[in-house]
């Protein structure tokens, strides 16, 4: 079975806990980097080569849209789901300009919304 990296990027120690609980239902899931800042995401975000990243909007430093950006300048071809307090349809339309694939609200994260980012798109 191939595993899926992913990266987790949330200031929020408990909140970063959840996350990892949540794929550890999973085994196809292997978390390979956690950050706290979207600067620490980026300085470890080539060698942690994600197929996935789940990141937060807002963080202290650079926030997620800056550095789901610099990310898919690295890496056109990983996924990234903003995971947030803020709602979805704010984050909507500056989420599609940072070529992000999904904004799943804090309040909503489940597993099924992150298996669901791998499906192929039609």
């Amino acid at each position: 079975m191939e595993r899926i990296k992913v990266m987790i990027v949330d200031d929020e120690p408990v909140f970063q806990e959840l996350v990892l609980l949540v794929l550890s239902l999973d085994p196809k899931f292997e978390v390979v980097r956690i950050a706290a800042t979207g600067e620490e995401a980026l300085s470890a975000f080539e060698d942690a080569n994600p197929d996935l990243v789940l990141l937060d909007f807002r963080m202290p430093g650079i926030d997620g849209l800056e550095t789901a950006r610099r990310m898919k300048e690295q890496s056109p071809n990983t996924k990234i789901a903003m995971v947030t307090a803020h709602t979805e349809q704010i984050l909507g339309r500056l989420a599609r300009e940072a070529r992000i694939h999904e904004v799943i609200p804090k309040a909503s994260f489940n597993l099924e919304r992150v298996q669901k980012l791998l499906e192929p798109t039609s």
